[in-house]
């Protein structure tokens, strides 16, 4: 094959309309490997359509609709409004950034647009013809390498399904036609922490590090409230403060020696691998929540 990279001189689009010399790509020929934000994949979200349809008596469309809210595609009425959002969650540009071009009426390689720049590549393969499904087949496999990786937040999703079966407590799930336990959950909003009792349920050091670390990542500001407003009350009742003098050097001391948070320190002595595994892989794919 004879593949040849270029920067484009010009871009593929010129006042506002695309060049007659470039083509989007047809949706249907790039369903077959599109994702969801979820991780969940095209197959898959048909067959658990097939399943709600049975479940709940929907139309197959009702079904899909609902697959699609359950895994990070909201506000969509079908699956094809949906598909746009799903390219891009696929291969992290819009379904307008990509496509194949033509000379004298004849496909001859695609192009599509990489930090701002849009590039093309020519195709050249011996005995075989430049068809519209080949070049796109081409064009996924030229895509796909930059998100070959699963997305960030399926990491997470699966980081923090992990530590929540590990400490079992302090969440809910919402409620979703097919969602039956924690197993099941494919987008992180279907899941509801409850801070105070993930914390106060704890039961050792290495549980009430996991827990403060996973409700951080839910809710920052609400956890470090209700962990200094419990270290304020423990001084109050050990030390019988009533009031604090923060100009007196020695209740400063007092009341800063009272806060415990988790130290690195009690990470490193207190976490088994697998404990470490779980907290590596809340920092490493942390997404918002």
């Amino acid at each position: 094959m004879n593949n040849k990279i270029n920067t484009a001189i010009t871009p593929p689009y010129a006042e506002g309309r695309l060049e007659d010399t470039h083509h989007l790509t047809k949706f249907s020929l790039v369903e077959n490997v599109l994702i969801f934000p979820t991780g969940l994949t095209i197959e898959q979200a048909k067959d658990n359509a097939k399943e709600l349809e049975k479940e709940q008596s929907l139309s197959h469309a009702e079904a899909m609709k609902c697959i699609c809210w359950g895994n990070g595609i909201h506000n969509v009425q079908s699956f094809n409004e949906a598909l746009p959002q799903l390219v891009k969650s696929t291969f992290g540009i819009e379904h307008t950034e990509f496509g194949l071009y033509s000379n004298d009426n004849s496909y001859t390689g695609f192009w599509w647009v990489e930090a701002g720049t849009t590039k093309y590549t020519r195709v050249a393969i011996p005995d075989i013809k430049n068809t519209e499904e080949n070049l796109t087949s081409l064009l996924i496999d030229r895509l796909l390498p930059v998100r070959e990786d699963s997305p960030k937040q399926v990491k997470f999703l699966n980081a923090v399904k992990d530590c929540l079966i590990y400490l079992d407590r302090g969440y809910t799930l919402a409620p979703h036609p097919h969602r039956k336990n924690l197993n099941q959950v494919q987008d992180i909003y279907e899941i509801d922490i409850d801070i105070r009792k993930l914390i106060f349920g704890s039961k050792g050091n290495a549980d009430k590090l996991l827990s403060y670390s996973l409700a951080s990542c839910y809710n920052t500001r609400d956890t470090t409230e209700l962990m200094m407003s419990q270290s304020l009350a423990a001084i109050g009742e050990s030390l019988e403060f009533t009031k604090i003098d923060l100009s007196n050097k020695y209740e400063r001391y007092e009341l800063a020696s009272g806060f415990r948070y988790p130290q690195f320190g009690d990470m490193c002595m207190q976490l088994d691998d697998m404990q470490k595994d779980i907290l590596k892989r809340l920092l490493e794919n942390y997404h918002s929540w």
